[in-house]
């Protein structure tokens, strides 16, 4: 057991993961250098990762190089002083400048960390963190994707709106995690459905409604825990017409799909829970992973194996206390935004490279070492240029003064962060208040909402109940929030997806709805406790204290079959 110099915890270093340290060795001439044993413990190594990532937040902005509108994730004015210089991503991934010739030159006398900071600063950056794209240019995280809006982790999407975590889905709004799907709205957790609304940890379904955990499932409304099954009400089976009468009951109504939603909230706090979202998997711990296997307190992995602690990836190997990692990222530790990284760690948004460490926004380079910004590069520091032998001889010079300041195997420093604690994904998985992020050495952004140029502003309250009611020229109007009185508009994408869908307006502002998505799931933590069916021992991210039903999976197998 090893205690946390961040928060006092104890927490546990196995002898695996002292073994994976030795195996993530970095080799420079015939010195070779392992990983150190971590100094905190697992949530705050996330935390501390997640406060340089923003993924929803989107601003007005001018690019730094062609002084052309843009939206970029950098709001202007920065926390630490002077602004970033910010460039579209077309510019960025141009030949119109050369972060090389940002290099720094290692100062023996200063520290690693403020030596990074002062690159940091420096090199242009994306204003979204975005690829392949085809007219997305409100959305951040996001790749090979068209005619997307608000979006943000999302991969191979079309026509989808206000979401996170969108994998391969058509025409969505509103939904989060959720893969392979079409013509949702307002879905959490769901695979390979299509036609559903208000459905939540289901897979393989089509127009279903305000339900939970459905598997295989057609025509079901107000249902949890079904398997296989067709025209059903509250879980219980009814004639198609009358299935129909009640799907007419709610369409189309504002009213109507409230009084649902509260009735299917209850549902879900009555019904019997599974312990965990482990769907084809083997020898795996934590939540919402499939197709996986010897994945060890992980969450949100899908395709992968060999890995401890890792939050958000497809397609990972041999990967541990990373975040946000896609397609044939192998052996990293401590990364955060990665696609197609072999042998990594202590890196930020680095894409289809190896051998790096402490190095960010790096593309298509090897062997390089505290470096920002760099195309096929090789063999540099501080984005300076080195020959092999060089590098070789330097780094582990450098390696040795980090560890003698006790910076060598931590993150990136807080205090670097491009971006306010609330702005960040750290505070989705830790929620902290100003005075409680200021206080653990966060920064913080005091954010204020612009009120549009519209023709009007109107109360959510006083929106027609019916979509059939609504006015082609709502696309004009603000509207407040019912919750929080924020303004908000519709686009005409959004307008048009309620019109074939047969839905009401919503009157929430995209905030909230993201975050009501949000509040659906457990947090990324678990904890040991009985079933509550058979006492036997479990993992699950239920706490212990919380009054659902959870059960093993046996017992909960033999509940729903």
């Amino acid at each position: 057991m090893k205690t946390c110099v961040t928060c006092g915890q104890t927490f546990l270093l196995s002898d695996d993961e002292r073994d994976f340290l030795k195996r993530m060795a970095f080799t420079f001439g015939s010195i070779t250098i392992p990983l150190p044993e971590p100094t905190r413990c697992p949530d705050c190594r996330l935390q501390r990762r997640t406060c340089h990532r923003n993924e929803r937040f989107l601003y007005k902005a001018e690019s730094s190089l062609s002084r052309k509108p843009m939206v970029s994730i950098y709001e202007a004015g920065a926390l630490w002083g002077k602004d970033y210089l910010v460039y579209g991503h077309d510019e960025w991934n141009g030949d119109g400048w050369e972060a090389s010739k940002d290099n720094r030159t290692y100062d023996p006398a200063r520290s690693f960390f403020e030596q990074w900071a002062d690159l940091h600063k420096a090199v242009p950056r994306m204003g979204l963190i975005v690829l392949a794209n085809e007219n997305c240019d409100f959305t951040t995280g996001t790749a090979y994707s068209k005619n997307c809006y608000l979006t943000n982790s999302s991969e191979y999407c079309e026509d989808c709106y206000y979401g996170k975590l969108l994998q391969k889905c058509r025409n969505c709004v509103d939904c989060s995690y959720i893969y392979d799907s079409e013509r949702c709205y307002d879905c959490v957790g769901v695979y390979d459905s299509y036609g559903c609304t208000s459905l939540a940890f289901s897979k393989n379904c089509s127009d279903c409604h305000f339900s939970t955990n459905l598997l295989g499932c057609k025509n079901c409304i107000l249902c949890s825990n079904l398997r296989q099954k067709e025209f059903h009400v509250r879980n219980k089976p009814v004639s198609k017409e009358e299935y129909q009468k009640t799907l007419l009951s709610f369409q189309n109504s504002h009213t109507a799909h409230e009084a649902l939603t509260k009735e299917w909230h209850e549902i879900e706090r009555s019904r019997v829970h599974r312990f965990a979202n482990i769907v084809n998997c083997e020898a795996c711990t934590g939540d919402e992973i499939e197709n996986s296997k010897h994945c060890t307190e992980c969450f949100d992995l899908t395709d992968s194996q060999d890995c401890l602690h890792a939050y958000v990836g497809v397609a990972i190997k041999d990967t541990q206390h990373s975040s946000n990692m896609y397609m044939k990222v192998e052996l990293c530790y401590d990364i955060l935004g990665a696609i197609e990284v072999y042998h990594g760690a202590y890196c930020l948004f680095c894409f289809y490279s190896q051998d790096l460490l402490y190095s960010e926004y790096c593309q298509h380079c090897k062997d390089c070492f505290g470096c920002v910004g760099l195309k096929h590069k090789r063999y540099c520091i501080f984005n300076k240029q080195y020959t092999k032998e060089e590098y070789e001889k330097l780094v582990p010079e450098i390696i040795d003064a980090m560890r003698r300041r006790g910076e060598w195997g931590e993150y990136f420093p807080a205090k670097n962060a491009p971006f306010g604690y609330n702005e960040t994904l750290a505070n989705e998985y830790f929620p902290l208040t100003k005075e409680e992020a200021i206080a653990k050495g966060f920064l913080w952004r005091d954010l204020t909402d612009r009120m549009p140029d519209v023709a009007k502003v109107i109360p959510a309250a006083q929106l027609p109940d019916s979509i059939t009611d609504i006015p082609d020229d709502v696309l004009n109007w603000a509207i407040r929030c019912e919750k929080t009185d924020r303004p908000f508009r519709i686009i005409k994408q959004e307008l048009q997806f309620c019109r074939d869908m047969n839905l009401p307006l919503p009157r929430l502002h995209p905030d909230v709805r993201y975050d009501d998505r949000l509040a659906w799931r457990n947090p990324r933590k678990l904890w040991n406790r009985a079933c509550m069916k058979c006492q036997k021992g479990i993992q699950t991210s239920y706490a212990p204290d919380r009054p659902e039903t959870v059960y093993c999976e046996e017992c909960y197998l033999k509940e729903v079959y």
